[in-house]
């Protein structure tokens, strides 16, 4: 099962981004995403960890700490509890044969370049831009 953590981090900043103001609570933001208010609530408490959540001065005060502009979706990448690269190898090959002994060192070196290539594009892609296209997207869908 792939592993939606940065999805689902990316959603919530955008939700909060969104309705900007509003009041809102972590099952509102939870039903949007169709998954736990106690997730939710474990995505924003590391959000406000790395800064990229104000400090609240209630349940429902949700705030940016800097504006959509000024986060990157490397920034909000960086936040991600047990940060995997976005490709792994498989080690477990065969050390007989030619090409399981080989495979896996060749293929950790160019994982390693897709893995600084596609952080070097998300420090280009920032929070104001995925809320632009979700905006552009309702005025087209309705």
């Amino acid at each position: 099962m792939a592993n939606t953590q940065f999805s689902d981090t990316i959603h919530v900043l955008v939700y909060i981004a969104y309705f900007k103001g509003k009041k809102m609570t972590s099952q509102e933001i939870a039903s949007s995403l169709e998954t736990s208010p106690s997730l939710i609530r474990k995505i924003m408490a590391n959000l406000k960890h790395h800064d990229l959540l104000a400090p609240t001065h209630g349940p429902t005060q949700l705030a940016l700490s800097r504006e959509p502009d000024a986060i990157t979706l490397r920034d909000i990448y960086a936040t991600l509890p047990n940060q995997a690269p976005l490709l792994n190898v498989d080690t477990h090959t065969s050390q007989n044969c030619p090409v399981g002994k080989t495979v896996p060192k060749v293929l950790t070196n160019y994982y390693a370049e897709i893995q600084a290539a596609a952080e070097a594009k998300m420090a280009k892609i920032t929070l104001q831009d995925v809320l632009n296209d979700v905006t552009l997207l309702q005025r087209l869908e309705a």
